[in-house]
């Protein structure tokens, strides 16, 4: 079956997924031949998948069926077989149906599977295609904003920050592989207190010193300093307070020493998305939504807005404590604005100028209330009928404990890559000594941002990651080296077997055969769950699983050895389990390899 590609900022997806429309077709004629037979409408979604391939391949709860006739569910069960005279004779696609429980458990016949899979009839694929394009399932549903990553200029980058970006990225990929139009955001936290601080430590302390190579470090060091001597000395507070309200006026010299020094952290920054493969189509600034937030709540205060926003000793408050959220804080009585100012008019910008019906923001758990808080504000604002969205996801820790910005105790992500690239290329080395430097780099590097990546991203939203490197890039367990190494393997058994005849379809017997293709089907299954959970680890458990099943596969069925026509089928197979592979690797922003 040929596969019509689309390429959207850099996401090559399939136009109708393939594999989604089969398993879509296959439970939509399961279900109209059950309703058919028993009376009682069955619809494509009760389906489950048995708990292993033993119990066969898709599953009927009749717990809803027992309602509607009387009975328990496993008498209704049972019932339903005597109605569906399939557990004897079974028909062309099904082998057999039989009771289990409460559920009545179908079990295809490989024959079937396999044209499912390697189907590659051009004219079905046509056909499929098309209907895809009328499906309002699959085609393109939604304008979404997914803002993720928000570090702060004038503090480092560390492998805290290396979640976020993981995770939001991956969660773009998703979110348009099913059709949505997506607006990747970032939102660049370059002004506030820390700034000033950093600024102040700088001038104070340091003027005049000669500059390091990486400059974005040296202000994150900068920024951990003075938060120190400020600790250590109270009665220096006042001075920041003095900086951050000079920035705030406008002052001309402190206003181009804040461009110098924000430009030294975005450089930084620049060089590890690009690393990283993060791509944002549109850049937010602190800085802005300051300015615009100050006047915001000056007009909100004038025209008695919101009752909800007024004045309280000499701070601007938002008291929500009627919604259960407490009291947010927007202007302190010093007059330092604080975050939910500038979020606010960011929440409504997303929405006037970019016209999106859902706002994902990718933030840690600490912030929960804070962001309920500016939910609520901006349902108030006349917003309620806009999707809003906290993607929380918990914290990044070493075994050697847990890290903060603060205190200077952090991990550089250039640190920690550099650590982690080392160790990859020693490995590369050892397995390849006949390759080219460049060629072991190259390997290397990709190897190094899978294990990264698949680490941060295979852990539950709400799990807290403590990141071992060894552990990360070992080539067996639930890792992306061990998923390159798969798809590597693949892909030499490829390449030996050369050019082949047709694959026969019905050479593909073998039970392994069987529970490889039957996961195969279910890859639509695992992307729309992580795309609803906005949870990137549903694909890494698929993808593990894929790997895992087709390596049970491969030591049972010899496909190099086997005679031509089961060699053919079982390439074919191997192709296609390369391809998605492929697929969920690219969702997790991940870079194939051809060789390893």
């Amino acid at each position: 079956m040929r596969i019509l590609l689309i390429r959207r900022r850099g996401v090559a997806r399939n136009a109708s997924s393939y594999f989604c429309i089969i398993m879509k077709t296959i439970k939509e004629k399961l279900a109209k031949l059950l309703t058919q037979k028993i009376g009682i409408e069955i619809k494509p979604e009760s389906f489950t998948c048995p708990p292993n391939a033993a119990m066969g391949d898709l599953a009927l709860p009749c717990f809803e069926l027992g309602k509607s006739w009387g009975k328990n569910p496993a008498e209704a069960a049972k019932n339903a077989i005597v109605m569906l005279s399939l557990s004897k004779h079974g028909n062309a696609q099904l082998k057999k149906a039989e009771v289990m429980g409460p559920y009545v458990n179908f079990t295809f016949k490989p024959a079937f599977l396999a044209k499912s899979v390697l189907g590659r009839d051009y004219e079905r694929g046509l056909r499929l295609r098309r209907s895809a394009r009328n499906d309002a399932s699959l085609r393109s549903r939604e304008k979404i904003m997914i803002e993720y990553s928000q570090p702060n200029t004038h503090k480092e980058f560390h492998i805290g920050h290396l979640r976020n970006a993981c995770l939001g990225a991956s969660l773009v990929n998703l979110h348009r592989y099913l059709g949505n139009n997506v607006i990747a955001a970032n939102y660049i936290g370059d002004t506030g207190v820390h700034v000033a601080k950093c600024l102040w430590n700088l001038q104070k302390f340091h003027a005049g010193e000669a500059l390091p190579e990486n400059k974005g470090e040296y202000l994150g060091k900068l920024y951990a300093e003075a938060v120190s001597r400020l600790e250590a000395d109270e009665k220096l507070l006042p001075e920041v307070s003095a900086v951050q309200k000079k920035l705030e006026k406008g002052d001309k010299e402190l206003t181009a020493l804040w461009q110098k020094t924000k430009e030294w952290s975005l450089e930084s920054f620049y060089d590890i998305y690009k690393l990283l493969n993060n791509n944002f189509d549109v850049w937010f600034w602190e800085s802005e939504e300051e300015k615009k937030g100050k006047g915001m709540i000056r007009r909100m205060l004038k025209n008695n807005l919101l009752p909800e926003v007024r004045v309280s000793e000499g701070a601007v408050i938002a008291d929500l404590s009627a919604y259960g959220l407490d009291v947010l804080v927007l202007i302190k009585s010093d007059g330092n604005v604080l975050y939910g100012a500038k979020d606010l008019p960011l929440g409504i910008k997303k929405f006037k100028k970019f016209h999106v019906k859902k706002s994902i923001y990718v933030v840690d758990k600490r912030q929960e209330l804070y962001l309920k808080q500016i939910f609520k504000l901006l349902d108030l604002l006349g917003y309620a009928d806009k999707e809003k969205i906290h993607v929380s996801y918990d914290f990044v820790t070493l075994p050697e404990g847990a890290m903060a910005s603060r205190k200077g105790n952090v991990v550089t992500f250039e640190t920690f890559y550099a650590e982690v690239l080392q160790k990859s290329v020693a490995e590369t080395k050892q397995r390849h000594a006949d390759w080219s430097t460049e060629k072991v780099n190259d390997v290397a590097a990709k190897i190094s941002l899978a294990a990264i990546k698949f680490f941060m991203l295979k852990y539950d939203n709400g799990s807290v990651i403590v990141f071992d490197a060894d552990k990360a890039l070992a080539f067996d367990g639930d890792t992306g080296p061990y998923l390159l190494y798969a798809l590597a393997r693949i892909n030499s058994i490829l390449v030996k077997a050369g050019a082949v005849g047709a694959a026969d379809q019905r050479a593909l017997k073998d039970p392994t055969e069987k529970s490889l293709m039957i996961h195969m089907l279910k890859f639509d299954e695992a992307v729309l769950l992580a795309a609803e959970e906005n949870a990137p680890a549903r694909i890494c458990s698929y993808l593990i699983e894929l790997a895992q099943a087709f390596n049970t596969f491969y030591h049972h069925c010899p496909v190099l050895q086997a005679d031509e026509k089961t060699k053919a089928a079982r390439l074919a197979l191997c192709g296609k389990v390369r391809e998605l592979l492929g697929k969920g690797l690219n969702l997790l922003n991940i870079s194939i390899i051809n060789e390893m």
